[in-house]
């Protein structure tokens, strides 16, 4: 017995994967509003520094480490490898980095760096700025 809406059905399922594979081949690109005169860039003309006109809570994912989000304060600089990868910034409020078992408090206006090594690695630290 055929189904009226068994097409449409496999059309949506089909349309969704296409959608989740675009999603995800393309790289991200972020808006960051920048304080006019503080921009700088790497000679491949990607994003190095900055510093923020407004808070901008930055996520960033790894196969490994899953997803880790970081709200950077306005006025303060933010920064990227030159592959246009988030390093760091200074937070506009605390966060809890999980570090295997350990968990530790990166509070509000200390700086958070961001690595991944070439093996995948994830490493997150915190000091104060």
């Amino acid at each position: 017995m055929k189904l009226p809406f068994q097409g449409f059905a496999l059309l949506t399922i089909a349309s969704s994967l296409l959608t989740i594979n675009f999603g995800i081949s393309l790289p991200a690109q972020a808006a960051i509003a920048c304080e006019p005169g503080t921009v700088v860039y790497y000679p491949n003309n990607s994003l190095a520094t900055c510093l923020l006109a407004q808070k901008m809570n930055v996520q960033v994912s790894s196969p490994v480490a899953g997803t880790s989000n970081f709200p950077c304060k306005a006025k303060s600089y933010i920064v990227f490898d030159e592959k246009g990868q988030f390093t760091s910034c200074e937070l506009s409020e605390k966060i809890q980095i999980r570090n295997g078992n350990l968990v530790e408090t990166c509070l509000a206006e200390y700086r958070v760096k961001f690595a991944v090594s070439d093996k995948g690695v994830v490493s997150i630290t915190c000091t104060p700025s």
